[in-house]
């Protein structure tokens, strides 16, 4: 079986077309999503576990800090990405 990414995009357009969900593919396995409190205001936070998170990182909070940091981190490079294609889209329609 080939290596998955350690992080995936995942949504459901028809059923639940306002959110985007981050996968974590290594263990612990979970979902997770920006969380946007208000306009100026948001953060990537675990929605869904498929392994129990506390119990892996137990003990070890820095760790599993260290891993929404890097989340995050790809993230935003997955949201700049996606704001350079559009804008070579648009380019290309001109």
């Amino acid at each position: 079986m080939a290596n998955l990414p350690k992080f995936m995009i995942a949504d459901d357009p028809i059923n639940d077309p306002d959110n985007e969900y981050i996968f974590h593919t290594e263990q612990p396995r979970f979902f997770a999503k920006r969380v946007e409190e208000d306009e100026e205001t948001a953060y990537i936070d675990i929605v869904s576990e498929i392994d129990d998170v506390e119990a892996f990182f137990k003990g070890k909070p820095e760790a599993k800090e260290a891993l929404i940091e890097q989340l995050e981190d790809w993230y935003y490079q997955y949201m700049d990405w996606l704001e350079s294609d559009d804008d070579e889209d648009e380019e290309e329609d001109d």
